[in-house]
């Protein structure tokens, strides 16, 4: 029976090849970009899950609730961590991680910048990466020990074991390697080479006990059995009791989910990256449902032809059972059909779909699972496609149909044409949807970020670069090609300390809004060509007292109260500043976000870059003038240096993959769609052929008779407009209300989306309403 139902699906695929045809093309299309995406997914879910202990490893966070604005973040002072682990039985296990920019690394005349970090030894006892060589928990318990990764090992001494080597970092540090552990994989969000104990940077004098200073990210790890909940109870005046921070409240978050559900309003978590994932796993489901769509409409407008087939088969004792078997083997045939051709797309497509998502995974092929998803999930595609096809084909009764009898029954609702409706529905969104995302990512990159970030440059400064910076200023201010330099504590790309714990005459108590901190030794604003607003620029070479001096921006002066700041005092901690300046609003941190409280403290605060203004003229002369004098003052480390405005650009990145994605999702739901309304177009000239050839006896025209098939899909996508428009308008809102700087949503967007919708569908029907009005009325009617 089984052989029988392949053989009679096999021969009905190869009597109706260009229907065929464009059934597996679409099921293909639609099943590679929906097992594309499951494959993403399933990367981004495990981002971070991966460790031994991943379900009691946890993030701190903490939330500040000041005059009703509620913000929560994950940074945290040093003395943070081991006030923890001391107070807390429950706490196994602390580490702090700092995120700074690379710092360079020397073997002899091998010198490379590596994303270092600062860590205790608990964080290899928390994350389980794969050791090498050594003991790396052991190794971070001194202070003059390093642990790098494999890649680093291979740079610095290629074959040979790098236990026992010595590394100088930033020119001036010396460790010892004591641990080589494997690349990090792609599923960590951390993207460090090399790995210093964090006890060295209380050595260094480089942090403190200073409970106001957010400099590092802490995470715990909580003995087993441990009830979350119970302990963020408990956990939550933390700040309170160990530093008076008030309006504060302290919790762990778990690890697990960091990575796709860190995006926080009202202290709460309320999604982030997950929101992404859903809403392409949705879209990989839905361009899937277009190309069953196709198969269903296809199969159905071909209902009157196989009727009499069905008819045949229940003269001769068929009962509808066996009829909707040998109607769904047919479908499950094309949708394996479908599936081959899609693992060949998969293979063809990966690489780019990589570029696409910014990662580099390795093609699914290799894994048990991937095999036995995919294979069920083809099958269930054949299933849902067919089942309603057969169901229908199924249900004609053998004496209507071998009469010719089968009567179109008059209804507003046809099933066709609903579907029709959906498909197009679904292309107004996409298309509507990409256009929005372009629009605000357009919109935020022409912001104006209050400084000049074209032809601005920062190197990071070393140990040599520091003790003789007056001379290698001297000498860089004195190229033709560079217009200001200045030593900074921050790059003007992130936000690298921050704190609420600012004070200043007049302030209201209990009032604690965040203020990021920055430091310059002089001609800030010149060299990052800020807009000053009152009073002057830092400059501690002329004037002594500025090592003392701060300047604030608009958004600062305005909580602070003050209608004149200029010499009013601003305290930080034990330190007493000045006010000499105020600055118009910049942005140092998300494009997306609104303007913060920012102040420049002069370089009494430790300076740890150099910014330096170009002129843009003779530029490649100009950076081969500054890599020669960097070379001199600081010849064990390379010259890199690093363009502001690239970096800018970079944090568009995650919300570019976005657009991209959902303009390549769009182009293939188009293209699906425009192969399923290409073959009911065929079908339908095919079925009114005699229609066509009487009416043009009759004297109608090319013309007329392209728009009167034309016509009847005309209608329906118009119909896919008004259902499109309010479900796009509802979303993307949604959507922008993320965002604190954003567009609005333009009527035009939408006028043009109907207009493109109407065009693809008028050039899809259009070839065959022409070819059928060109065709002789006589071929069609000589039956008769």
């Amino acid at each position: 029976m089984w052989k029988n139902y392949l053989k009679i699906a096999w021969r009905n695929i190869l009597r109706k090849k260009g229907f065929a045809f464009i059934n597996i093309g679409g099921l293909a299309v639609g099943l590679a970009a929906s097992v594309l995406i499951m494959v993403w997914i399933q990367f981004e879910f495990s981002v971070d899950s991966q460790y031994e202990n991943s379900d009691r490893i946890y993030a701190v966070w903490r939330t500040n609730v000041n005059q009703g604005n509620v913000s929560s973040w994950d940074y945290t002072p040093t003395p943070y961590a081991p006030a923890l682990k001391d107070q807390y039985p429950e706490v196994e296990s602390v580490t702090h991680v700092t995120e700074w920019d690379p710092m360079a690394l020397t073997v002899g005349e091998k010198s490379f910048y590596e994303k270092t970090t600062f860590v205790d030894p608990g964080f290899f006892e928390m994350f389980s990466f794969r050791v090498l060589e050594g003991d790396p928990v052991d190794a971070l318990s001194s202070p003059d020990n390093i642990v790098i990764t494999e890649s680093v090992a291979k740079k610095f001494f290629g074959e040979q074991s790098a236990i026992g080597k010595s590394i100088t970092v930033e020119s001036e540090l010396e460790f010892e390697v004591k641990a080589v552990v494997e690349d990090l994989p792609q599923n960590t969000d951390f993207r460090f080479t090399a790995f210093l104990p964090y006890n060295k940077l209380k050595a260094m004098g480089w942090s403190g006990d200073y409970w106001e200073n957010n400099n590092c990210r802490t995470f715990a790890m909580l003995a087993p059995g441990t009830d979350l909940a119970a302990f963020n109870k408990k956990f939550k005046d933390f700040s309170l009791r160990n530093a008076d921070i008030k309006n504060t409240s302290d919790f762990l978050f778990p690890m697990s989910d960091l990575h796709l559900k860190s995006k926080f309003e009202n202290g709460q978590s309320v999604g982030g990256k997950i929101d992404l994932i859903r809403m392409f796993g949705i879209v990989g489901i839905v361009i899937l449902l277009i190309a069953c769509v196709n198969f269903v409409n296809l199969s159905t407008a071909q209902s009157e032809k196989r009727a009499k087939e069905v008819g045949i088969r229940k003269v001769s004792g068929a009962n509808r059972s066996m009829l909707i078997w040998q109607f769904l083997v047919e479908s499950i045939l094309i949708s394996l059909a479908a599936y081959g051709l899609a693992l060949l797309l998969i293979s063809l497509t990966f690489p780019g779909f990589n570029r696409l998502i910014g990662k580099e995974l390795g093609l699914p092929f290799g894994q048990m699972n991937f095999w036995i998803f995919s294979i069920g999930y083809a099958f269930l595609t054949g299933i849902l496609a067919g089942i309603y096809p057969a169901f229908l084909l199924s249900s004609f009764r053998p004496v209507l149909v071998l009469k010719s009898r089968i009567l179109a029954t008059k209804s507003w609702f046809k099933p066709r044409e609903v579907l029709v409706v959906f498909q197009f529905t679904i292309v107004a969104i996409l298309i509507a949807s990409t256009w929005i995302i372009r629009n605000q990512m357009d919109f935020v990159q022409n912001r104006d970020l209050g400084l000049q970030k074209e032809n601005l440059i920062f190197h990071p400064m070393t140990g040599p670069l520091k003790k003789d910076f007056s001379s290698v200023r001297n000498e860089v201010e004195a190229l033709p090609g560079v217009v200001s330099i200045s030593s900074t504590f921050s790059p003007f790309t992130e936000e690298y300390s921050d704190t609420n714990t600012i004070d200043w005459q007049g302030k209201e108590d209990g009032f604690m809004p965040k203020v990021n901190r920055m430091g310059a030794d002089a001609n800030v604003v010149k060299t990052a060509g800020l807009q000053l607003v009152a009073g002057r620029d830092i400059d501690a070479y002329t004037n002594a007292s500025d090592s003392s001096a701060v300047l604030i921006n608009e958004t600062a002066m305005n909580f602070m109260g003050f209608e004149d700041p200029i010499g009013e005092l601003v305290k930080d901690g034990d330190s007493e500043y000045h006010v000499v300046g105020v600055v118009k609003d910049f942005i140092i941190g998300s494009p997306f976000g609104k303007s913060e409280g920012i102040m420049i403290f002069g370089p009494k605060i430790q300076q740890n870059f150099i910014h330096i203004r170009l002129s843009g003229i003779e530029l490649q002369k100009t950076m081969a003038q500054l890599e020669t004098i960097f070379e001199k003052f600081n010849p064990n480390s390379p010259f890199e240096y690093q363009f502001v405005d690239e970096l800018h650009a970079q944090k568009f990145a995650s919300h570019k993959q976005t657009s991209s994605l959902t303009a390549v999702f769009s182009l293939l739901a188009i293209l699906i769609s425009c192969l399923g309304l290409f073959g009911l177009a065929a079908f339908i000239a095919e079925q009114r052929s005699k229609e066509i050839a009487v009416r043009k006896i009759l004297g109608a025209s090319v013309h007329g008779l392209a728009m009167l098939l034309s016509g009847e899909f005309t209608k329906l996508v118009l119909i896919s407009m008004v259902i499109g428009v309010p479900i796009t308008w509802y979303a993307m809102s949604a959507w922008l209300r993320s965002f604190d700087y954003r567009i609005g949503i333009d009527w035009k967007v939408f006028l043009g989306t109907g207009l493109i919708a109407l065009l693809i569908a008028f050039l899809t029907v259009s070839f065959q309403s022409i070819k059928a009005a060109l065709m002789n009325p006589v071929k069609s009617l000589k039956s008769e």
